[in-house]
């Protein structure tokens, strides 16, 4: 997440928006290096580590057939979110299997050692996340929940369908740390 690779080897096959060829074989590049843009991420850099606040450098392409600009990130990274894609996964396992309080699993992934008043007491992040996952928009290949369950079944239900994802290590590890690995494969 930390080294930037070369404009080439990041380069979308095919433009999201329109679908033509980034590189087609008998002709000029489509999709066409459009500059580097910084992004903060905040988690851990592994499961139960101390947090960090990082800075990832994404690669953004034009597409020369439709305009549209496409941003290329780290594996790891969802869009639109501050948190690693690993990083919620932790913390809907630790919500979800170990009934771990907002409050305790903010000081285990954000980094940030100054929250306001009503952050101390709950975390709304989270929330969002459950409520993201529950519509299918967090982790879209896991797919939606249903309505009639409550964020503590949404965030263990999520939780471990990326344990499922994870690839397995010890045989004693705690499904937060598989939570966290199987989040990154899932992003």
């Amino acid at each position: 997440m930390t080294a930037v690779p070369a404009v080439h080897y990041l380069r979308p096959a095919r433009c999201p928006c329109c679908d033509a060829a980034g590189r087609p074989v008998d002709g000029p590049l489509r999709m066409r290096g459009h500059g580097l843009r910084e992004r903060q991420v905040y988690g851990p850099l592994q499961a139960g580590g101390a947090p960090q606040l990082v800075t990832v450098h994404a690669r953004r392409y034009r597409c020369s057939a439709c305009g549209a600009i496409v941003v290329v990130v780290p594996r790891g990274l969802l869009p639109r979110r501050r948190y690693t894609a690993s990083a919620i996964g932790w913390v809907l396992a630790r919500v979800g299997l170990d009934g771990a309080t907002t409050p305790t699993v903010r000081a285990e992934v954000c980094s940030c050692a100054i929250v306001g008043v009503a952050a101390a007491e709950r975390w709304l992040a989270p929330s969002r996340w459950i409520e993201a996952s529950r519509r299918g928009q967090l982790f879209p290949r896991l797919g939606r929940h249903g309505a009639e369950s409550t964020r503590v079944q949404i965030a263990e239900r999520t939780a471990m369908q990326l344990v499922a994802l994870s690839p397995r290590g010890d045989a004693g590890e705690r499904a937060p740390h598989l939570a966290f690995r199987g989040a990154a494969l899932a992003a």
